[in-house]
Parts: structure tokens; C-alpha cells; sequence
């Protein structure tokens, strides 16, 4: 069952647009919120790319996120269109699953397929999308659809963009636990390039030595599976911690570099 409504200063704050969308194959339910450009009621024959978020919970609003800090994509998006006039977006924060998160956000068990992991993927990938795109005025085509995300989440929308490579055509995967999945990169090797992809990975200096070099070795075996080099980005951020604060700027990079 999905249960919707449009909040009156859409284009000014996210809302709620969906209360409870349904993950049928894990028999769960997820909060979906939504930012919309702001000249999205007032455009109304204009069309938008989208970019999807796990972790919903710290994307917009800080007031609302668990630790008091968000990625405020909505301002940083808004701010990079005033002032630079960098085109807008329908912005999509999925909630992640509380105690579920590592079990749906993981692609992997012990070097095996996680059913958790791929359920949620695809639920992301074909009805989450297909009920985005019914509801709201999208560019639905793969070039104009991304989907980013941190830590886990990152983790998450790497593996999720890489499977879907046919739905996605950009993801930004910021300091992305890898270490939950040693097994990614051999099958990134052994499925390689199917579209042509952006990926965006980025990675603090004070986040530890093994998530750097594992963001590193992700973003050469991209390379190596086939993915041109000039649409796949890596970066290193000076004295970047594993927090909202890193990820709100890097998110600004990346909206920067999919344009």
C-alpha cells in the first residue's frame, strides 16, 4: 500500500511522498521524501532528472537527521543554482530500514549473494523509480537518473547503480564501506561495462587507510572492468572525516560534476 501527499511549499522544504511504500519481497514498508526545483509548479511542461538517496533520514532537513546534522541537499542544490545557475533536480531520500539497514544495504553474505541486499536494490531500481515516475514530472531515462549515497549507503548505491546500469547513469558513492563486501570487485571484473556510467567516489584523509585504499582499488577496478576514465571520478579530500559534514560538500561536487 503507498500513502502520499504533497506538502503546500513544495519547491521550498522536502515532503513526504510516500508514507509507506511496500518492499514486497521483504514484506516491509519505507518513508520516501521529496524536494522539487522550484520553478516545478510554475514550468509546468518542464521535465526533470532525478537523483536518488539511501539514508533519507540525513539528507534534507538537520532538525530531522539522528545525529543533528544532514547533508542539506535541498539548500546545496538550490545554492548552486543561484549562484551558479547550475540546472535542478528532483532530489529522493529513501529512509533506511533502522535495524534492517546493514542487511539491505550489504549485497553480500560470506562471498555470496545477499537476498536482503539484492531484494532492496531492485526495489530501488524498478518500483521505487516506477512510482516516482508516475507521480512526478521526470526525465526517466538513465542519463538523467542517479542515485548516491554514504558509508553503507554508498556502499548500497554502488552496488545498486552497477547492477542497474540500465536504469542509472550516474552514482556517487561517498566513502563507501567496502570492507562489508570483499567480493564486489571480482564481480565488477567479471560483469564489466554494459552502459556508459559516471561514478563518483570520494573518500576523507582522516577516514582511515583501509577505507581509502578500498575506495581506491574500487575506482581502478571500474576502470579496469571498462568504464572510460573520464567518467570515473576519484577523490581525496584533505582532512575529510566519515560524517554529514564531508558528505554534504562532496555532495555539492557531485551535483557539480553530472551536470
Amino acid at each position: 500500500m503507498i500513502k502520499n501527499s504533497i506538502h503546500p511549499l513544495t519547491g521550498k522544504h522536502p515532503f513526504l511522498l510516500a508514507k509507506a511504500i511496500s518492499i514486497k519481497g521483504l514484506k516491509r514498508r519505507r518513508k520516501v521524501w521529496a524536494y522539487l526545483p522550484s520553478d516545478y509548479f510554475s514550468n509546468t511542461d518542464q521535465h526533470y532528472p532525478v537523483i536518488y538517496f539511501n539514508d533519507g533520514q540525513n539528507i534534507f532537513e538537520g532538525w530531522k537527521a539522528p545525529f543533528g546534522t544532514s547533508w542539506e541537499a535541498h539548500n546545496t542544490m538550490q545554492h548552486l543554482h543561484h549562484i551558479y545557475n547550475v540546472a535542478e533536480s528532483i532530489l529522493i531520500g529513501i529512509e533506511h530500514g533502522k535495524r534492517h539497514r546493514k542487511s539491505e544495504y550489504v549485497p553480500f553474505v560470506k562471498n555470496h549473494f545477499s537476498i536482503e541486499g539484492n531484494v532492496y536494490a531492485d526495489f530501488v531500481a524498478n518500483e521505487l523509480k516506477s512510482f516516482v515516475d508516475k507521480k512526478l514530472r521526470t526525465l526517466p531515462d538513465r542519463q538523467h537518473t542517479s542515485i548516491i549515497g554514504s558509508s553503507l549507503g554508498g556502499l548500497n548505491a554502488l552496488y545498486t547503480g552497477f547492477k542497474h546500469q540500465d536504469v542509472f547513469g550516474n552514482v556517487g558513492a561517498l566513502s563507501p564501506s567496502l570492507w562489508a563486501a570483499p567480493s564486489f570487485y571480482d564481480l565488477v571484473r567479471k560483469v564489466g561495462k554494459h552502459y556508459d556510467m559516471g561514478y563518483y567516489l570520494s573518500v576523507g584523509t582522516l577516514e582511515g587507510r583501509y577505507t581509502i585504499s578500498n575506495t581506491k582499488r574500487m575506482y581502478e577496478t571500474l576502470i579496469d572492468a571498462g568504464f572510460a576514465p573520464h567518467k570515473v571520478h576519484y577523490s581525496l579530500v584533505l582532512n575529510g572525516k566519515h560524517d554529514e559534514k564531508l558528505w554534504q560538500s562532496e555532495f555539492a561536487n557531485f551535483y557539480k560534476w553530472i551536470q
